[in-house]
């Protein structure tokens, strides 16, 4: 597949209007997911940790998969946070994998990093879509992202921008700007699945 398969202004807009118009489900995953980083806080344990470190992932990959039911069409409930714990064995194989690749890449010369880190960043999501097994994930996202390498950079780019504004905005801003930036890369992840 090659050729940039997706609009930056149309990943951004779908993203706000479908985060402004499902702000409430979207602030309560996240106050689940900051109710869950607190476990080790008030329970200062290893196993707090444990199931604090598991519970985020499984609600993290919870909200993307959320993100890409509403850019399927459909509607994203709170159950969706729940529903991915069959996919952690393979995130974690698949984040570890990545980890090291892009770690390597970095070291060698800095460039091959980033070229990693685009290619492959959209492996979580290829997970959460039901490829079997990391190994799939993976490539999954280095076939998809192929030719479309510097609009991804400029996507990048254009949520950090979102991003920082919404932290300037007291913080409050990122209660709309992280949910918007989850659904948008879901519908690029779905463009270039297409």
């Amino acid at each position: 597949m090659a050729g940039p398969r997706f609009s930056i202004g149309e990943a951004i807009k779908f993203g706000w209007s479908t985060a402004t118009s499902n702000l409430g489900l979207f602030i309560v995953a996240l106050l689940i997911v900051c109710a869950i980083s607190m476990f080790p806080v008030l329970f200062d344990s290893l196993v707090a940790m444990i199931v604090s470190g598991v519970l985020g992932m499984v609600v993290t990959l919870g909200i993307m998969r959320m993100s890409l039911k509403f850019v399927d069409g459909g509607r994203g409930e709170l159950i969706d946070l729940f529903e991915t714990i069959p996919f952690i064995v393979s995130y974690l194989v698949a984040s570890i994998v990545v980890g090291v690749v892009a770690m390597i890449g970095f070291l060698l010369l800095v460039i091959p990093g980033i070229i990693f880190s685009v290619r492959l960043q959209f492996y979580a999501w290829a997970v959460i879509d039901g490829r079997p097994g990391p190994f799939a994930s993976i490539q999954e996202s280095w076939e998809v992202t192929r030719g479309a390498f510097w609009r991804l950079i400029g996507f990048w780019f254009v949520l950090a921008g979102v991003n920082i504004l919404g932290a300037l905005a007291l913080g409050v801003g990122l209660l709309i700007t992280i949910p918007m930036s989850l659904v948008a890369t879901a519908h690029v992840y779905r463009q270039l699945t297409r």
